[in-house]
């Protein structure tokens, strides 16, 4: 009976929950066998609703969350968080450990604790951003017990239009690595681990939110995409002698074409339909909201063309890391007269930074909708920039795509 107001909470709250919220839960690397021996769940804590994604991930299971002193602020809180089986801590006793033991009696048994590291609200690491300090608790807990600790990372995001996503990281073993010693030092130590650990779980939630979206309404848009295209864009495509047939193209590559026309992106994707391309797209269209939500759902990688973007570079190693394709305009804009404009260099540095192959692209023609002859795409041989990251070797591969290119327009052109 002590847990049925947990109970309760779980059932009836499940359905408003999953129809606001809309998690999407993935794994790290796969399904894992939970530890017999107990778990401890760490979480990142950005609003209220993080105790409700904890239930999300063991539906069926008790998890007994370590509660701030400061929540138990009258007796119906402290009757409610006592009945969902909360353990409270005082964070700024000096005996903090000692009011532990009802944790550790829990983890003894095999149960399931979870512990937000930060100790507080962190507001500023709500869109993926930085943690607050981690607090040593999950460390001790982990240290003295034996339980192994599971990462979790949640993107909190309600409404009709968003979802959120649930990360599930793989558990880790604290006393393998670093002893059964409760020393401060020690406990230290681990605590920084855990600290890295979630950072590379927030970075990892961040590609799969907002680049491997598997949503029907992803599948969906994607799907409408593609056949809208082919019905009102047909293309005639055409290899030069040693260009691969982009139809059959599955190696991660990056497709770099020119700009002449707000079709270009789709049409990239259906040129090449085996290379899950992500097209870079400037941040300027994602100042209007539906246009954004359109191409976050096609997968595209926003940038800022007026400062130089880490991030999207990052994002960009990500997907070519994980066996995927990016499509890049390398003149930054639409060149309206045809004419090839200045190329940036940020496509030879991608390419050199992540060791793979340019495919060059021309599209020759603005192309009518719903014209039986469609738009002309020349495919050209890869290209492998070689040799070390250094200024010249950019410059000089970035002078290579550009003439590649540049010959490709002759040859539409009948030069």
């Amino acid at each position: 009976m002590k847990n049925l107001l947990l109970w309760f909470v779980k059932i009836t709250g499940i359905i408003p929950f999953l129809a606001w919220y809309k998690p999407a839960r993935y794994r790290e690397h796969g399904r894992q066998k939970r530890n017999k021996s107990g778990e401890i769940l760490i979480a990142n804590h950005t609003t209220m609703m993080d105790f409700a994604m904890m239930l999300f991930v063991y539906p069926t299971k008790v998890i007994r969350v370590l509660m701030a002193e400061v929540l138990y602020s009258n007796r119906f809180m402290t009757w409610f968080l006592t009945n969902l089986r909360g353990i409270r801590v005082n964070r700024y006793s000096p005996e903090k450990t000692d009011k532990l033991s009802e944790a550790i009696e829990t983890l003894n048994r095999g149960g399931l604790v979870g512990v937000f590291p930060e100790g507080r609200l962190n507001g500023e690491g709500r869109e993926f951003g930085p943690f607050l300090p981690f607090s040593s608790g999950a460390a001790y807990l982990a240290l003295r017990t034996g339980a192994v600790v599971r990462p979790l990372y949640f993107h909190v995001a309600g409404g009709f239009f968003r979802r959120s996503h649930v990360m599930i990281g793989d558990a880790v073993d604290l006393q393998a690595l670093y002893g059964t010693d409760t020393e401060h030092a020690n406990v230290e130590n681990a605590t920084r681990f855990l600290r890295r650990k979630m950072e590379e779980l927030r970075d990892e939630t961040k590609y799969r939110a907002q680049y491997k979206e598997r949503s029907p309404l992803t599948w969906f848009t994607r799907w409408s995409m593609r056949v809208g295209m082919k019905i009102a864009f047909p293309f005639q495509l055409h290899l030069t002698e040693k260009a691969e047939d982009p139809l059959e193209m599955t190696v991660p590559c990056i497709v770099a074409s020119n700009h002449i026309s707000i079709y270009d992106p789709p049409l990239l994707c259906m040129v090449f339909p085996k290379l899950r391309i992500h097209i870079l797209a400037c941040e300027a269209l994602y100042e209007y909201p539906m246009l954004g939500l359109l191409l976050r759902r096609l997968g595209c990688i926003k940038i800022d063309r007026s400062i130089l973007d880490i991030e999207a570079f990052h994002i960009m190693q990500s997907v070519l890391e994980k066996n995927e394709s990016v499509g890049i305009f390398p003149e930054g804009g639409l060149s309206v007269e045809g004419e090839l404009g200045d190329f940036k260099s940020g496509t030879v540095l991608a390419a050199l930074s992540a060791g793979v192959d340019i495919i060059p692209v021309y599209i020759a023609g603005q192309g009518k909708p719903f014209r039986k002859k469609g738009r002309d795409v020349w495919i050209g041989e890869r290209i492998r920039i070689g040799g070390e990251m250094t200024p010249d070797n950019i410059r000089r591969g970035n002078e290579l795509l550009k003439e590649r290119i540049d010959a490709l327009k002759n040859t539409a052109n009948g030069g």
